[in-house]
């Protein structure tokens, strides 16, 4: 295009030199290479001998008279003794043009230009002389009087006026375009945008590289063929680290500083109503109308129309949207940060008027740091909701500051940061606590109104921080008459139901006091639907539970409650439905990046691995609910986390790693939550294997105080009385067990088969030789229906050794065995060690374990199944021919056959991991 254009001049200047003037106008956007042609017919009229008078009209001197034709005069191309009269000349002019002179009056300001006209036409006589002024619009006005009179005058003088000027730009007096279209001499020259094959001509100049066809087009979409925007990127591309040879770097306007300078300069070219529509653009996005924008900048709809028409033929804007997000952001960032705030507000009244959703509004709104507008508190909050829909928890927690910030209503800033708590959870549980001991603090200074109080309550129960909720309890029991309904739904579920699955939730009283439909909806939401079946009818709520999971979609109003749904299924006894629906869970914490939820799902999923034996689990999944928590500098959750992992790392003898996770400062707030029963069993199990039952009973003492004080004393999720028991008989305290063990056993019903499993072992173990073996056996059997692997191997164990006590060796090496390998599977290093202490030469040690193959299972009838696995539990031939009802010469026909099939010498070989429940052996 340039190379057209600049063919044109010189032909121009061609016939000027005959004595033909010519003038031209160079029009076109900015960045399109007005300038630069200028300067190259300025060059080559230079090397044709002619006298060049260049000057650049600024717009900081479009009101100091004759600027531009002072520019002219003084250029050292000029004749000297041309040069010195006409300067004479321009001073003359000035000097009568200068405000405070006095007002010359048109006569003698036509005599002035008379006299520089026949200066220039003296000058003419003998030598072209080319006039080159750059950027037209900002030229003065008297200079352009005197060139217009020039031009006018000099038709048949050898003389070439180029001027150019940009596109669609505001001119304060446009007469002047009229005076130079009536001139005959008059030419106009316009610029277009480049074309592909142009932009990829231009790409390759400077020794550069061809690029391929997607890089030509991708360039040309960016920078819409506008030549700066591509010589922007074409330095970018030179100057960039080279790239691995088969993967060159292609064109990154995104990244490139240059590319965004280029088009700042490109707005800032296009005049001043341009600007203003493109940082009106750039605040809209595409929320901008012709009308919007045009109220935004205040301006008339033409004024707009014209700044846009600027905009769209430099190629900064497609339609009413930057050709890049980077060209949008740094006109964003060119702003001065207060005309930005200022901006934004009126956009969000604007577009508050323009019945806009909330999100639009809130945007501006919070870009503009708080408006003045009673409407502000109740669109940030509606945004907020909106924000969670679409998983933007941060965006949603930035919303409800704000809006805690501007409003004026205590009741409503209470309720305000209730939310904000319970967003946070989300991703950031530790930030979330200090939010929920904020309104605490606001509580004990009596700023929380009475009703507000459950919202309150129900946050530190989500936190399982039950020592805060007796004290919010304790200030509404103050404020409420006994009888009231709302207190007594609080005191008698409120609590249970953080730790207790089949508890209904609290809930609030119809009428006085009712709490604020937001928080009424989301407890109305939260209820368990379990919550209205009998009590102890397992199957119907695990039923109810797992139809809760399936149509469920986690929210921060369901999070709850299918929490509470997987523990039921976890309690009842459901361990692979708890543990699919666990792992299901944590999947969709993770794709929608909420690291709060995965931690807590995590504790829950670290549990039941526990619970099954498999120490390695927890160990990956504390982990990786550790990682997905922002901040766990005084996060009860954290703590909660690492207990856990500190349980587990007990059981496996990494007794270093425990020390040093229990010698951490632990939050202050963790001895009053659920979490911080976890962290004491944890400590003391670990003082337990540490040869320090002193201290773990104290520890397990304290667990017992927390929970009865909280009126939660649940065997199933925190035995503690088992464990104070483990504590007696490691101190010699066989009676003091006993009893422990005992009180435990009466307070579990029969759907807990693990928890009365333990009790069962401990009863046997602190009890006389004659009942330890009938005891220990109905541990055994409870465990395998548990499918604890660890706290099985501890029961085969204690039995294979009461059996050999009393002399059954065959029925104590099955046992042994069998409890090694589970204990070897479980990765229970102190167990392990602990059974080889016991026997001299544990010849189960050097047995090669033979895992079941599945087609040699296969190979099995349901009957040979049924007596290999009861004989790889233990059991001798004549258990196993009174619980199938069949006689020992069976058994001893069905192992023979077994032992066949699956190609190994005797009982002791028998796989422990046959794929076979024990609890369907009727």
């Amino acid at each position: 295009m340039l190379h057209t254009g600049l063919r044109e001049l010189k032909s121009a200047l061609a016939e000027s030199a005959l004595g033909k003037a010519r003038i031209v106008v160079i029009e076109g956007p900015a960045g399109f290479g007005k300038s630069e042609l200028l300067e190259a017919i300025a060059a080559h009229a230079a090397d044709e001998a002619a006298v060049v008078l260049r000057a650049a009209a600024l717009r900081s001197e479009d009101s100091l008279p004759l600027a531009v034709l002072r520019q002219l005069v003084n250029c050292p191309t000029l004749p000297a003794p041309a040069a010195e009269r006409l300067r004479t000349l321009v001073d003359d002019a000035q000097a009568a043009a200068t405000p405070g002179s006095g007002d010359p009056e048109t006569p003698a300001r036509t005599a002035r230009m008379q006299k520089l006209g026949t200066a220039f036409h003296d000058l003419m006589r003998d030598r072209l002389v080319v006039i080159a002024v750059d950027d037209l619009q900002f030229v003065d006005a008297p200079s352009l009087q005197y060139l217009l009179y020039l031009a006018g005058r000099s038709r048949g003088a050898r003389l070439l006026m180029v001027l150019t000027e940009a596109l669609y730009h505001h001119q304060r007096d446009p007469a002047y375009r009229t005076e130079f279209l009536r001139q005959p001499h008059f030419r106009r020259l316009r610029l277009h945008s480049l074309g592909r094959r142009d932009v990829a001509a231009l790409l390759t100049r400077d020794g550069c590289p061809p690029p391929d066809e997607r890089t030509v087009q991708e360039c040309w979409q960016v920078t819409g063929g506008n030549p700066l925007l591509v010589r922007a990127l074409r330095e970018e591309h030179a100057t960039a680290p080279a790239g691995p040879p088969a993967q060159p770097d292609p064109l990154r306007p995104v990244t490139s500083e240059a590319f965004v300078l280029a088009v700042l300069t490109c707005v800032d070219r296009s005049g001043p109503t341009a600007a203003k529509v493109a940082e009106a653009l750039a605040i809209l996005g595409g929320l901008s109308g012709l009308d919007r924008l045009g109220k935004l900048c205040g301006l008339t709809g033409t004024a707009t129309a014209q700044g846009l028409r600027a905009l769209q033929a430099a190629a900064v804007i497609d339609g009413h949207r930057f050709r890049h997000p980077a060209t949008r952001v740094g006109v964003l960032e060119g702003m001065d940060a207060a005309r930005r705030r200022e901006l934004n507000g009126r956009a969000a009244v604007l577009l508050r008027a323009d019945g806009a959703c909330a999100a639009d509004i809130a945007h501006h709104v919070r870009r503009a740091e708080g408006i003045d507008e009673p409407w502000c508190v109740s669109v940030l909050q509606d945004a907020a909701e909106e924000a969670l829909a679409e998983d933007d928890d941060r965006l949603a927690a930035d919303y409800l500051d704000l809006a805690h910030g501007m409003s004026t209503e205590p009741r409503r800033r209470v309720e305000i940061r209730v939310r904000t708590a319970m967003v946070l959870r989300r991703s950031n549980p530790s930030a979330s606590e200090r939010v929920a001991e904020e309104l605490l603090d606001l509580m004990r200074a009596g700023r929380v109104p009475e009703d507000q109080l459950f919202m309150l309550a129900d946050l530190f129960v989500r936190h399982r921080r039950l020592t805060e909720v007796n004290e919010i309890l304790a200030a509404l029991r103050d404020k409420t008459p006994p009888q009231t309904p709302m207190a007594f739904a609080w005191s008698d579920s409120g609590l249970t139901a953080a730790v207790d699955p089949y508890s209904p939730a609290p809930t609030a009283p119809e009428g006085e006091g009712r709490r604020p439909p937001l928080t009424e909806a989301r407890n109305r939401e939260s209820l368990k639907p379990w919550s209205t079946l009998v009590a102890g009818d397992h199957d119907k709520i695990s039923v109810a539970a797992e139809e809760l999971l399936r149509r469920s979609v986690l929210t921060d109003a369901t999070i709850e409650p299918i929490l509470s749904a997987a523990k039921c299924l976890h309690f009842a006894g459901k361990v692979d439905k708890a543990r699919h629906w666990t792992e299901t869970l944590l999947k969709e914490c993770l794709r929608r990046n909420a690291g709060g939820w995965h931690a807590m799902v995590s504790i829950l999923g670290a549990d039941i691995a526990f619970q099954q034996g498999d120490l390695a689990e927890v160990l990956v999944i504390v982990d990786s609910g550790l990682a997905g928590l922002q901040d766990r500098q005084g996060s009860v959750l954290a703590s909660g986390l690492q207990a856990m992992k500190a349980l587990a790392q007990t059981a496996m003898g990494d007794f270093e790693a425990v020390a040093k996770e229990l010698n951490r400062t632990a939050p202050r707030a963790l001895f009053g939550s659920i979490n911080g029963v976890v962290h004491l069993r944890a400590r003391g199990h670990y003082n337990l294997a540490t040869n320090r039952p002193h201290a773990a009973l104290d520890d397990f003492l304290a667990v017992g105080r927390l929970v009865e004080s909280w009126g939660i004393d649940r065997p199933w999720w925190a035995a503690w009385r088992s464990d104070a028991a483990e504590a007696w008989l490691q101190l010699g305290h066989s009676e003091e067990a006993h009893r422990m063990a005992r009180e435990e056993l009466a307070l579990t019903d029969l759907s807990h088969a693990r928890a009365r499993g333990i009790c069962l072992r401990l009863l046997g173990v602190s009890t006389d030789p004659g009942t330890r073996l009938t005891l220990l056996t109905r541990a055994v059997r409870q465990l395998q229906l548990a499918g604890d692997r660890l706290e099985l191997a501890k029961a085969l164990f204690e039995l294979s050794e009461t059996q050999r006590r009393l002399g059954h060796v065959a029925e104590a090496a099955v046992g042994s065995r069998r409890a090694w390998q589970l204990a070897k599977d479980c990765r229970a290093e102190p167990l392990c060690a602990r059974m080889r202490l016991s026997q001299e030469e544990p010849a189960w040690e050097a047995v090669p374990q033979v895992p079941v193959k599945e087609g040699n299972e296969a190979l099995l009838s349901e009957s040979e199944k049924k007596v290999a696995v009861l004989a790889a539990c233990g059991y001798t031939n004549r258990d196993i021919s009174s619980r199938l009802y069949i006689t020992v010469s069976t058994v001893e026909q069905h192992l023979t056959r077994v032992y066949r099939k699956l190609n190994i010498d005797g009982r002791q070989q028998l796989p422990v991991d046959l794929q076979f429940e024990v609890s369907e052996i009727s």
